[in-house]
This record gives C-alpha cells, sequence and structure tokens, in this order.
C-alpha cells in the first residue's frame, strides 16, 4: 500500500504553488503588452461595454460601448456605481473589465457630490461592502 506522509505533502503542496506562481509570472510576462489594469478615481469618465449585443442578431450595427459615464465610486470587490451625466446613478455595479476609459480633449473632473446630489455616507451604503470601500475620497 502506498501511504501518505505529511513531509511529502507538504513538498508537493509547496512545489505546486512555486509552479503555479511561475506559470503567472511567465504569462504577465509574455501579455504585458496586452493587460491593462485601470484604477478609475471617482469624477473620471468612463465608456461602459455594451455586453448585450454580443450574441444578438444584427450585433454589427449596435454600439459597442455605452456613455460617457461618470465614476461615483469604487466597491471593495473591485467594481464601479456610475452616474450619467444628467446625475442618474445607476443601481447596477459594473465590472472592471467592462470599462474603459473616455478619452477627452480637456482633462477636468467632474465632482460627483454635484453631479448626483447623494452625499459621502448615501454613496457607501451603495457600495457592496461598507466597511472598507477602495476609491474613497479619503484616500484622494
Amino acid at each position: 500500500m502506498l501511504q501518505k506522509r505529511p513531509g511529502d505533502l507538504e513538498r508537493v503542496c509547496q512545489a505546486l504553488q512555486k509552479a503555479q506562481l511561475d506559470s503567472a509570472r511567465k504569462f504577465a510576462e509574455a501579455h504585458q503588452e496586452t493587460i491593462r489594469s485601470f484604477n478609475f478615481a471617482p469624477g473620471t469618465l468612463v465608456l461602459v461595454q455594451n455586453s448585450r449585443i454580443d450574441s444578438s442578431v444584427g450585433y454589427k450595427t449596435k454600439p459597442r460601448y455605452l456613455g460617457p459615464m461618470v465614476v461615483v465610486h469604487r466597491t471593495r470587490g473591485g467594481s464601479y456605481i456610475l452616474s450619467e451625466l444628467d446625475g442618474s446613478t445607476s443601481k447596477l455595479c459594473f465590472a472592471a473589465y467592462r470599462l474603459a476609459p473616455y478619452l477627452i480633449r480637456n482633462v477636468a473632473r467632474i465632482p460627483v457630490t454635484d453631479l448626483t446630489d447623494l452625499s459621502e455616507d448615501q454613496l457607501d451604503s451603495m457600495s457592496y461592502n461598507r466597511e472598507d470601500p477602495i476609491g474613497s475620497t479619503d484616500e484622494l
């Protein structure tokens, strides 16, 4: 019978973790030009990828991105709460991979509290995790 020894299992576990980290590092190096990580601050204009058109008939004539929209808040999980330019705040949270920066000629920040008429407490309550929101105005 083959017995599993704790020392052998520990060594195999460490080798597996090392292989996973090496693989992740090699992937990041190989795809360094295509991997983009945006951290949108509140007040930044973004476009939202229209994911409803991917599987529909006639998708070529539909808009690929919706917006521009204003970043209101970033949740702890990394998703974003967005607002329209008219001040209406979306009840949905948008995943970070669906957002693209909206490139404008005149770089200006839009004060989120003036745009949405929501206080900081109300913005925090819209977040999934109210304990430690990322992107709050305390960090800016």
